[in-house]
């Protein structure tokens, strides 16, 4: 990665915030997964889908992280879950549908769980990443 990048990154991280990392997370890896066109952008794609999630499961994880308990719960599953998925889809040619919809959809909540309403562009082309 470019020093340059790599600077902006570090400057944009510091100015967002916690939700607003996750939506750009959340659309970025949305955005790879519906415009994976070969293997190689596949891989690449559930690769960064199970990072996402692993995330996610490690953050469940934690007894005291201020998630309710219901919804901890739900998210762990589904998390876990995604990350099954992703690591089947590697291996074999599935649809790749079910994990976009999943998370289209939490991308959603997250969206609305803000109040702010980010207009699709923002995610869309945000460009920089070269994980």
């Amino acid at each position: 990665m470019s020093y340059g990048i790599k600077r902006y990154n570090q400057n944009s991280a510091i100015q967002m915030t916690s939700r607003q990392i996750e939506v750009m997370a959340f659309g970025q890896t949305i955005l790879l997964l519906k415009n994976a066109q070969n293997q190689k952008e596949r891989i690449h794609a559930l690769s960064m889908n199970q990072k996402l999630w692993s995330s996610i499961i490690l953050e469940t994880s934690v007894e005291d992280n201020g998630i309710p308990d219901t919804m901890r719960k739900d998210l762990l599953n589904l998390a876990i879950w995604s990350t099954r998925y992703s690591i089947r889809a590697m291996l074999h040619d599935i649809p790749l549908n079910p994990l976009i919809d999943i998370n289209q959809d939490m991308l959603d909540g997250l969206r609305q769980n803000n109040n702010t309403h980010n207009p699709p562009s923002e995610i869309n082309n945000f460009k920089l990443s070269t994980a």
